[in-house]
C-alpha cells in the first residue's frame, strides 16, 4: 500500500512539472474570405450586416519576468507562466475561448506559445465567429482586426476590434 501511494504522490509531482499542460479552450474556426475570392455575382449573396467583436486582456510581469499572467476581461480566464531552474509552468483558471480564421489554427500550438496579444485576437476572434452563428451567415468577408496597446503602471492592456461583413448566400433550396 505504502509503494501505491508513493508512486502516485510521484506521479502528481512529476506531471506538475511537465511541459504537457492542458488548458480548457473552446475553439471556433471560419474561413474567411473577400467576394473576390468567392466569384459572385450580387444576386448570388446578401450582406447581412456589418458586425465588429472586441476582446481586452491584461499582462503583468512580475518577480523580474519569472512570472507572467494573462488575464482575460472580468476575470473568465487566467494564464499563469512560471520560470524557473527546471523549466516553465503555466497554471490556469477558466476557459480560454479562442477563434481562428483562414486555416491558421494550428492543433499542435502548445499552450506556452501563448503570447497576450494572441490571446486578445483569437479572444475577439472567437467572438466574431459567435456573431456569424447567431445571424444564421454563411461566413464572415473582409474581416479588419485591429489590436492597440497601452500600458498602465506595470500592466500592459491588449484591446483587439474585429471588424467584418456577415454574408448570406442565396440557394435554390
Amino acid at each position: 500500500m505504502k509503494k501505491i501511494l508513493l508512486f502516485a504522490i510521484v506521479l502528481s509531482f512529476a506531471s506538475c512539472a511537465t511541459n504537457n499542460v492542458i488548458v480548457p479552450k473552446a475553439v471556433n474556426t471560419v474561413d474567411a474570405v473577400s467576394l473576390k475570392e468567392l466569384n459572385l455575382t450580387k444576386g448570388d449573396y446578401q450582406i447581412l450586416n456589418t458586425v465588429t467583436a472586441d476582446a481586452t486582456i491584461t499582462y503583468i510581469e512580475t518577480h523580474y519576468g519569472k512570472v507572467q499572467k494573462i488575464i482575460g476581461e472580468n476575470n473568465e480566464f487566467t494564464l499563469t507562466y512560471t520560470t524557473t531552474k527546471h523549466g516553465r509552468t503555466c497554471y490556469h483558471t477558466g476557459i480560454v475561448k479562442l477563434g481562428y480564421l483562414s486555416n491558421d489554427y494550428d492543433l499542435n500550438a502548445s499552450v506556452f506559445e501563448l503570447t497576450p496579444e494572441s490571446v486578445a485576437r483569437r479572444l475577439a476572434i472567437y467572438r466574431l465567429i459567435n456573431q456569424v452563428m447567431q445571424y444564421g451567415a454563411d461566413g464572415a468577408i473582409e474581416p479588419v482586426i485591429s489590436t492597440n496597446v497601452e500600458q498602465r503602471g506595470k500592466n500592459v492592456i491588449f484591446r483587439t476590434s474585429v471588424r467584418a461583413k456577415l454574408v448570406k448566400l442565396n440557394t435554390d433550396n
